[in-house]
């Protein structure tokens, strides 16, 4: 009984709080040369909440929220409606068709926006508008919204009258009063929270106002006759001033003159619904299907624009309020539903009795939330450049337009980032031959002379996105990276593995670096660069002093083997090689039981990864190929083993089982070393048993040594 009584009186509250926001959003719209026609604009937006409300229960996702008419779309449709019936002298009927029709068909657009936007799977798109970009957004909504509650307490359509107007005396006791009530509701709602805080701060406004009727000495109707009371309506209620025929008396060249406007309506209303999904999201610490959401919005404001709605999504506050008056799930829908259906049928006698500052204050409050929240609070967490965009489209917003205001801060936003992406440093590692190898695994007395001459190969892997502003800079940095170098450079190697594109301006900012090291005698190899040339592939291609490889391993070893074949007769070999060495230990020792020589044919299997095996090998001549392979993808090379190297230590000395397979590549001739063996060996031969497993770790020392040393030049580890 005690939870059917919560959610009875949670579901009143928060239905009232749904009607109370929708009629003064009508308030916005309907107002100054619209007023008289208040209460068709409240019995449209009562309609519409109904049908969003309704819609919003089977469409989205998370069922307890709650869609109804914005304050944005509101905001922008006021100032529209204002200036096509000054642009096209409209009044009277034609007036409040016209504007209803502009109401109608904003809902409309966004409703086939947010279908489309939702079924295509791109709800996704709205959380790239830069953050900066949104908060000023909303800042200028809450500045639009004190002005807009303003408005509605003196009545009047614009701000034409200036700040200094406002303190005539005719017009202070209007606004004073809602705006005072604002603030208080403000503070009182930061600083406390209560789930009744602020329907009961709703109720003490509407006591204020009557107390100041009565200390005025003041009846209903003179209060009414100075602007301090809604209406009068028509007691037969608002239901019965819906009129189908509306549509036929609007002037639609007024209202498709708008389509800018609506255009900014369509595209606020689908940020605004991402946002609030996702505040719901924070609020009920539950996951949106924010396609299903948008959709399900885009539907409700579909339906509700056929009956005259304004344009809605989900409202946080109704919402937040609901759930924390007990309701939860359907309920939440239908008690907004409900509220509005209560009002639209029995509540033009009682609308007639409420202050006008009530609803002024209701849109007062909303505005000094906004601005409190993204002009005080977001401060401290914005740096001064994306403050002063919150500033500037406040500004704009107030001063021009929404449209203008949104296209100046993502023009500003835009131009930050570029200058900003310009000054990071696009080069992910720069190392040499003498560090960064191939995946072949060399022998020693290769490794040596790879040490000796590594230097005549510099290797800059690049990262990110390269474009016009960054282009220039990386010129320079390539120039100021080869002029540091106290050696000849022969080769730069250019890697664009982690490139994610580059535009024309790249392009040809790559040819003028590779005429720069042509003069220096210096040849330019680019890597995993073919997808990215496109169309200007044959100009890099027909250039002799520019190499294109398909990956960077492919340039290391040709240039790896190029300096090989150019230095085997200048550098001195005196190292003896792993498979000398092994096969001088077994023939002194004489134990070639546990030695076994085998051929691998091309292709073919000599482990399996996750295999075990006690067994090491030697590669005599041919070569093996390493591969590692993650469940789903194709098998991936990690080594290449030569002749003369050792292969299968690993495994063996970690007591692990294989953590790759190894294959043939071409005929491979191979000693396998059983080392099952190896305890009896070692009791037999020790001094050679020790000879053995210090070739081998000499072996792993080597490769991690060379790794480390890799590390540190990429930044990986700290001296």
């Amino acid at each position: 009984m005690q939870q059917a009584f919560q959610t009875f009186v949670g579901a009143v509250f928060s239905g009232l709080v749904t009607a109370v926001f929708a009629i003064s959003f009508a308030a916005i719209i309907y107002a100054g040369d619209l007023s008289a026609f208040l209460d068709r604009g409240i019995a449209l937006t009562l309609v519409g909440c109904i049908v969003l409300a309704i819609v919003g229960i089977f469409t989205l996702s998370f069922r307890g929220s709650i869609l109804s008419a914005q304050d944005v779309p509101a905001l922008i449709l006021a100032s529209a409606a204002a200036t096509s019936i000054g642009t096209f002298g409209l009044t009277g009927e034609e007036a409040f068709a016209s504007t209803a029709a502009l109401v109608a068909t904003a809902s409309v657009a966004t409703g086939l926006a947010g279908v489309l936007v939702g079924r295509l799977k791109l709800a996704y798109l709205a959380r790239f508008v830069p953050y900066p970009v949104l908060a000023g957004f909303l800042s200028a909504t809450g500045l639009l919204l004190v002005i807009g509650g303003l408005n509605i307490a003196i009545e009047a359509r614009d701000s034409s009258i200036g700040i200094a107007g406002l303190f005539d005396p005719s017009l202070l006791q209007n606004w004073m009063l809602p705006f005072v009530a604002a603030v208080l509701i403000l503070v009182c709602t930061r600083f406390f929270k209560s789930r009744f805080l602020l329907p009961l701060s709703l109720i003490a406004t509407a006591l204020v106002h009557y107390g100041m009727f009565w200390a005025m000495d003041m009846t209903l109707e003179e209060a009414r006759a100075s602007g301090f009371l809604l209406g009068p309506f028509d007691q037969d209620g608002f239901f019965s001033k819906i009129d189908l025929s509306t549509a036929t008396h609007a002037n639609w060249y007024a209202v498709f003159a708008q389509a800018p406007v609506i255009l900014t309506i369509v595209v606020s209303c689908l940020i605004g619904a991402t946002l609030n999904a996702s505040g719901l999201e924070l609020a009920f610490g539950k996951d949106f299907d924010v396609n299903r959401e948008i959709s399900g919005v885009g539907l409700a404001n579909f339906l509700g624009g056929l009956v005259g709605s304004i344009p809605g999504y989900h409202s946080l506050s109704d919402t937040v309020l609901a759930n924390k008056l007990g309701l939860n799930g359907a309920w939440v829908g239908l008690s907004g539903a409900a509220g509005c259906a209560a009002v639209l049928l029995f509540g033009a006698g009682v609308l007639s009795l409420l202050p006008v500052g009530l609803f002024a204050a209701v849109i007062l409050f909303l505005g000094f939330d906004l601005l409190y929240t993204w002009l005080f609070e977001e401060r401290r967490r914005l740096n001064s450049f994306d403050y002063s965009i919150v500033l500037l489209m406040t500004i704009v917003a107030v001063t021009y337009s929404f449209m203008t205001a949104i296209a100046i801060g993502l023009l500003t936003s835009s131009i930050f980032f570029i200058f900003s992406y310009a000054k990071l440093n696009l080069i992910r590692s720069h190392s040499n031959l003498t560090t960064r190898r191939s995946l072949i695994e060399r022998p020693d007395h290769e490794l040596l002379v790879l040490d000796e001459c590594g230097h005549r190969a510099q290797i800059v892997e690049l990262s990110g996105f390269l474009f016009f502003a960054t282009a220039y800079s990386l010129r320079e940095k390539i120039k100021s990276l080869l002029s540091g170098s106290d050696r000849n450079v022969d080769w730069l190697v250019l890697d664009f593995t982690h490139v994610s594109g580059i535009d024309v301006s790249t392009l040809r900012i790559l040819q003028r670096i590779g005429g720069d090291l042509s003069a220096k005698g210096t040849k330019l190899i680019l890597t995993c660069i073919e997808e990215q040339l496109g169309a200007h592939a044959p100009e890099f291609h027909d250039n002799p002093n520019t190499v294109c490889c398909e990956t960077l391993n492919e340039a290391l070893e040709d240039l790896e083997e190029t300096l090989l074949a150019e230095t085997y007769a200048e550098v001195a070999v005196t190292a003896e090689t792993d498979i000398s060495y092994i096969e001088t230990l077994i023939e002194e020792n004489q134990i070639s039981d546990f030695i076994e020589t085998i051929e691998l044919a091309d292709g073919e299997t000599l482990v399996e990864a996750g295999g075990l095996s006690q067994h090491i090998y030697l590669v005599r001549s041919g070569s093996l190929r390493i591969l590692v392979q993650k469940e789903g993808e194709a098998p991936k090379l990690v080594a290449r083993i030569r002749d003369g190297g050792l292969v299968g230590e690993m495994a063996y000395y970690s007591e692990g089982r294989r953590s790759a397979s190894i294959i043939s590549e071409g005929s491979c001739n191979l000693v396998q070393i059983d080392m099952n063996f190896m305890k009896r060996f070692e009791e037999a031969r020790p001094g050679a048993a020790f000879q053995f497993h210090k070739l081998a770790a000499r072996n792993l020392a080597r490769r991690l040594q060379r790794t480390t040393r890799l590390l540190h030049e990429l930044g990986g580890l700290k001296p």
